[in-house]
């Protein structure tokens, strides 16, 4: 994400799907400062989703919205799919 930054890329869209401990706070800031106006989230893991939207949100994107996906219904883990947008 940082390379992009230096080379001027500008993405539209940003997609991420991290492992559970979820995204690091340089790579939120990284990601926010491409100026993309939305950012789509994908979790396994709600706490470090929800840990992570808030600094989104404190980055100046807004939740739209939040859809939970069972794509595994024989076990009790429930994938989870945000969109942010940027409130600019």
């Amino acid at each position: 994400m940082k390379n992009w930054l230096k080379e001027g890329i500008q993405p539209t869209v940003v997609l991420v799907d991290p492992p559970r401990k979820g995204l690091t706070e340089s790579f939120i800031k990284a990601s926010s400062q491409t100026g993309a106006d939305r950012i789509a989230y994908i979790s396994c893991n709600v706490a470090t989703m929800a840990r992570d939207i808030k600094l989104y949100q404190e980055l100046g994107y807004e939740l739209q919205k939040v859809q939970p996906v069972d794509l595994f219904p024989q076990i009790h883990h429930v994938e989870c799919v945000a969109l942010l947008v940027r409130a600019d």
